[in-house]
């Protein structure tokens, strides 16, 4: 490895570090376990009249009256409704959702996964009547129509009714949701055209570590008049106040999100928070809390409309959704490279085969395919240069510590021989865009949630082969083995490059040093991204063997400097160059005539 590709390295080293320093906390590893409550009360009431308008329900009881309960005058009862993807339980108290199981989906510990369901959560409209205020979290609903996928509820107040309807579209992750005000305008006085909406949900912990769980999990949002999706920050507790136009917020945790959805957009300013627990040791993730002011228009019948999407961060599902939620997906700065390239290279290769540790195999054999040209100009620039070190090292010795006549001499070396010093970091530096896509993209991968692999159980976390049962700083408390690979063959590269370029000293211990210390900032990755890094050190050390032995000649190589240098070297001008030179003679010019 030459000076100027050990540049490069240390340039992609600086940025890798950057980037680990905004993707993760420094807090202390811990497994936690958790287990979900007892499943859905199912409640089997089935009416036809759900395909009917609203005012044609016929209630299961006809002589019952919906009247206003207070919470503790009932027990509570959940209902259910389901699709093929979904299955919400629905509470009667306050007719909020008290649970949304993902069909198919496990937690870390092999529990049903479940969104939504901290009986502490909270979803209220706090309405102000005439006589007093009325939460409705505080009220006992009644069913008013049920089929398998819909459900309506209903709870009067002073001969109005607050009706909350629920239903699942076929075969997708969303749930369609309203509340509406039926003859309340009378009971609201004319100076209070608003109502207070407040969404608070405790997230569970859904994967293996409260940290890594923690580092991943915010609240998103996007404004219905902007493509772009903001988000607050993972590091600590923030509130934020938003303005009016806010189209969805979603409030995301690694490989999972709940959003929710406005049809017509927040018409006023939404206030958004995220806490982190105050005890650590539950299972707790985070607090989120979104909370605004919808308007209130004094109609017969006032109707808010909403969708929930429950479900994965899955790149392809959320751009179905067709609002830009894909972009709770966080791929980096180089994101686009992931968007265009990896992300349709990976589906299309994770539709032909089972095995994503084979898929992540292909991919990389794609990418050092399509990069092969780099590599192979950079190992040409690289041998150039080592023809030149013994030449290179006479200047060095014959002008001693004056570095500007050193470097001026090595640069006249290099024309006359016809080689490019930046010729070996070049292509290292455009491979940078790749490297760091990728380093942003497997973590982020639902794909390889839960997908194993030899010995990794879950190529989306990190692949532990001993747990040491201490904390070693700047590493953490086990053996990750794809890690341990990474490293080895990255030192086993970098020693080889050293004896080709004949680096020595000081820039030969830091070449060594730097795989070290990856050896602890990668020991807490997905292990998928610490096996790509290993297979791409191993074809890259296999096609430098390959080049040398079949691609390369470096005796020809040397006899064609040897011609090179006997060529007169022609010193091309920039245009820079020639506009100063031009501007230098007008202004001689202008002198000489001023002085005559």
């Amino acid at each position: 490895m030459d000076r100027k590709s050990l540049i490069g390295y240390v340039l992609i080293f600086i940025i890798l570090i950057v980037t680990f320093y905004f993707n993760q906390q420094n807090a202390i590893e811990m497994e936690a376990s958790v287990k979900t409550e007892d499943s859905l009360k199912v409640v089997a009431r089935k009416t036809d009249s759900l395909n009917a308008p609203t005012a044609a329900i016929v209630k299961q009881d006809s002589t019952a009256s919906i009247v206003a309960k207070k919470v503790d005058t009932l027990p509570e009862q959940k209902y259910s409704i389901e699709n093929e993807k979904l299955k919400i339980a629905i509470s009667n108290k306050g007719a909020k959702i008290s649970g949304a199981l993902l069909k198919g989906l496990k937690t870390f510990d092999s529990s049903d996964l479940y969104l939504l369901n901290n009986p502490n959560d909270t979803f209220n409209y706090k309405i102000y009547f005439k006589d007093g205020v009325v939460n409705t979290s505080d009220l006992t609903f009644e069913l008013a129509a049920n089929s398998k996928s819909a459900i309506i509820l209903e709870a009067q107040t002073n001969g109005g009714i607050i009706r909350v309807s629920y239903k699942l579209k076929p075969k997708t992750y969303n749930l369609e949701y309203s509340m509406e005000l039926v003859n309340c305008n009378n009971q609201i006085p004319q100076s209070q055209n608003y109502i207070d909406f407040k969404w608070v949900s405790n997230l569970e912990l859904l994967e293996h570590t409260v940290e890594d769980e923690q580092a991943t999990s915010t609240i998103f949002y996007k404004y219905k008049s902007d493509d772009d999706v903001e988000n607050l920050s993972v590091s600590e507790s923030e509130d934020k106040k938003l303005q009016k136009g806010v189209q969805w917020i979603s409030f995301k945790q690694k490989f999972f999100n709940t959003t929710l959805i406005s049809k017509n957009g927040f018409q006023d300013a939404v206030n958004i928070n995220v806490e982190k627990p105050i005890d650590e040791t539950t299972n707790s993730i985070k607090r989120m809390t979104a909370s605004a002011v919808l308007p209130y228009d004094f109609k017969p019948n006032e109707k808010y409309e909403f969708e929930f999407y429950f479900g994965p961060n899955h790149y392809p599902t959320l751009s179905a959704q067709n609002i830009g939620l894909q972009k709770i997906i966080t791929l980096g700065f180089f994101g686009w490279v992931s968007k265009f390239m990896i992300i349709p290279i990976f589906n299309w290769l994770a539709s032909i085969i089972n095995n994503f540790g084979l898929v992540i195999l292909m991919l990389t054999l794609i990418i050092k395919l399509i990069l092969f040209p780099l590599v192979y100009k950079s190992y040409v620039s690289s041998a150039k240069m080592r023809i030149l070190k013994p030449e290179i090292d006479e200047i060095k010795e014959k002008y001693g510590t004056d570095m500007t006549k050193v470097q001026q001499e090595n640069m006249k070396l290099y024309k006359r021989a016809g080689v490019s010093p930046m010729g070996g970091c070049l292509p290292m530096l455009i491979q940078l865009p790749i490297l760091l896509a990728m380093f942003n993209f497997f973590p982020a991968s639902y794909e390889l949630r839960q997908k194993a692999f030899l010995w990794a159980h879950d190529l989306s976390t990190y692949d532990s082969i001993l747990e040491l049962g201490f904390n070693i700083p700047f590493y953490g408390t086990h053996i990750s083995l794809f890690t341990l690979l990474m490293t080895v063959s990255t030192l086993l590269y970098t020693r080889m490059n050293n004896q080709l370029t004949g680096v020595s000293g000081q820039m030969k211990w830091i070449s060594y040093l730097m795989p070290i210390l990856f050896l602890g900032f990668f020991n807490n990755y997905a292990s998928g991204l610490t096996y790509y890094y290993f297979l791409g050190n191993m074809i890259t050390f296999g096609q430098n063997v390959l080049i040398r032995k079949f691609f390369v000649d470096e005796n020809k190589l040397h006899k064609q400097i040897e011609e090179n240098k006997k060529k007169p070297v022609v010193i091309k001008k920039s245009g820079f160059q020639k506009r100063l030179e031009d501007m230098a003679k007008q202004n001689a010019a202008k002198t000489k005539n001023i002085k005559k």
